[in-house]
């Protein structure tokens, strides 16, 4: 596979204006249209939905992308971008099931590097871009995206949602992963629940097993509602073909 996208000059944390490791002219030339901005713009004019995964090493996030494209009924017309310095044996793993994966080698993704891999797809061949990759502790930056969707497990145990109480706050989903393994490890999910309404009431909480494809649905109805929502406020009526329902 050849990715989009080569290695971030910099793998440091980027900051809010998502520039860091760009040469000074570039970010002269940036700080009166941050790529944050004109990835946002883009995406707004072509209806294209943007959702960003973030969670832990370990928390399911590739299985749960293979898990929603395999029963997706457009995978075709999802894009996804994998983020950190191990991902491209994932890219590898997604390649076969979207219509096409991008590499960003850095622990997370900039902005500007962001929008470069998004630059160079046809916005009109897609509904949706994926952006997989891991977190810290810290509130994640803006890189353009329409959602943050933190993505924790059972096997990682109940105490992560306030372990992760900046990611929470940010997220408009919280995916509880590997959820076919509880009552077989210690994790009690009314705690897990309550801390993530206690931290941000707003976000959904969904459980999903991406072995036995429990919760993986509802998960796919929310991605649908989400893209139904962006086309509608798109510039430009973008009329849905009869055969792209997300899910099938």
């Amino acid at each position: 596979m050849t990715p989009l996208l080569a290695t971030q000059s910099d793998s440091s944390a980027p900051p809010a204006n998502g520039t860091n490791g760009l040469n000074s002219a570039m970010k002269r030339i940036l700080q009166h249209n941050p790529p944050e901005s004109q990835l946002r713009a883009a995406l707004a004019r072509a209806g294209v939905l943007m959702v960003r995964l973030i969670g832990p090493p370990g928390a399911g996030k590739t299985e749960l992308i293979e898990a929603t494209l395999r029963r997706c009924s457009v995978p075709h017309r999802v894009a996804v971008v994998t983020v950190n310095p191990a991902s491209a044996r994932e890219a590898q793993r997604l390649e076969k099931w979207c219509g096409k994966v991008a590499h960003i080698n850095a622990p997370v993704p900039l902005a500007a590097t962001v929008w470069e891999a998004v630059s160079k797809l046809n916005l009109a061949d897609f509904d949706m871009i994926l952006i997989e990759g891991s977190s810290g502790l810290a509130r994640p930056a803006d890189i353009g995206q329409d959602a943050t969707v933190a993505v924790l497990s059972v096997s990682g145990g109940d105490d992560k949602a306030a372990a992760y109480d900046p990611l929470i706050q940010s997220s408009l989903v919280v995916i509880l992963t590997k959820t076919d393994i509880l009552g077989l490890v210690k994790f009690d999910e009314r705690v897990f629940r309550e801390d993530v309404h206690m931290i941000n009431p707003a976000a959904d909480v969904i459980g999903v097993s991406a072995v036995s494809g429990a919760g993986i649905f509802e998960w796919l109805r929310w991605l649908e509602n989400a893209r139904n929502a962006k086309r509608d406020a798109a510039p430009h009526a973008i009329e849905p073909d009869a055969g792209d329902n997300f899910i099938g």
